[in-house]
């Protein structure tokens, strides 16, 4: 079926929150790219290594954290709650489905925002 509001929040959250969190702990947990890594890369895996096991949980949960903040913040701008100048620019965000077009923005970050509360692992 043609993609609404909702899915694009549901594949949002999963390319960017969940996907991103996944690839965050395989590089901290893979000491053999310690030589290899670049910074900021380097000292996180050595800070994250020296974590205990609940410190690391808790670690990955506040990159998660930060992921979700800066994305509702970008919604939030798609949907002209959050201005990025004083000036007043309109934006919006379209979806084509077999050449109709519908209008996205105007809650996406509420939108963002629930489906983190309904779907984020305490």
């Amino acid at each position: 079926g043609a993609m609404n509001n909702e899915d694009f929040i549901k594949r949002l959250y999963e390319q960017t929150v969940i996907e991103n969190t996944n690839t965050y702990q395989s590089f901290l947990e893979n000491k053999e790219l310690l030589d290899k890594a670049i910074e900021p890369w380097k000292t996180a895996i050595k800070i994250y290594s020296e974590l205990s096991s609940e410190n690391k949980k808790a670690f990955l949960k506040f990159i998660e954290q930060i992921e979700v903040d800066a994305i509702s913040n970008i919604l939030g701008i798609l949907d002209g709650v959050v201005y990025l100048s004083e000036e007043d620019v309109e934006m919006t965000v379209t979806l084509k489905n077999n050449n109709k077009e519908e209008v996205i923005s105007g809650d996406l970050q509420d939108l963002f925002l629930e489906h983190d509360e309904e779907n984020r692992e305490q």
